[in-house]
């Protein structure tokens, strides 16, 4: 009976990282990086850190989102608990001039597309060393500017 017992236990251990544990935030950030929405929600369904970042002091999983305009994703982050006020450096500088809301983030890709010839965005981007494939293909879409204007939205309405 013993032995059965410690078989059952020793099974339920073996099953717990299967059915227990949180997804690692590193492959929340990967799937937020490269625009996977599907994978993004998944993670963020199964209890993904909704505020992982790349460093202590680096972006966060939300500043990628607002990056790429993903309305969804930034929508998934914020109903998980993202912190929209997190001020967030792409170096992860501590105390780095550079640290931003993703809410500035959105509203300075918004201007992005805007106000830049498309057929000039990428030339921009790249030479602003933003040569990101999903930022790059999300900046250079023809409903950009709809998708900047609704992750602006969200994050406003978000840091009130």
């Amino acid at each position: 009976m013993k032995c059965k017992s410690l078989f059952l236990f020793v099974l339920l251990l073996a099953l717990f990282p299967i059915f227990g544990c949180k997804p690692d935030p590193a492959s929340l950030l990967a799937a937020v990086k490269v625009d996977n929405t599907e994978e993004a929600k998944t993670l963020i369904g199964k209890g993904a850190d909704a505020n992982c970042r790349t460093s202590p002091n680096g972006w966060s999983a939300l500043h990628y989102a607002a990056r790429n305009g993903n309305v969804q994703i930034v929508q998934a982050l914020l109903n998980a608990g993202a912190d929209a006020n997190y001020s967030g450096s792409m170096d992860g500088k501590a105390n780095s001039a550079s640290a931003l809301k993703p809410l500035a983030l959105a509203q300075a890709m918004l201007e992005v597309v805007t106000q830049v010839q498309a057929s000039q965005i990428e030339a921009n981007l790249r030479e602003s060393g933003l040569d990101d494939a999903a930022l790059l293909k999300s900046a250079t879409d023809p409903k950009a500017a709809d998708r900047y204007q609704k992750v602006v939205d969200l994050l406003a309405k978000a840091t009130k």
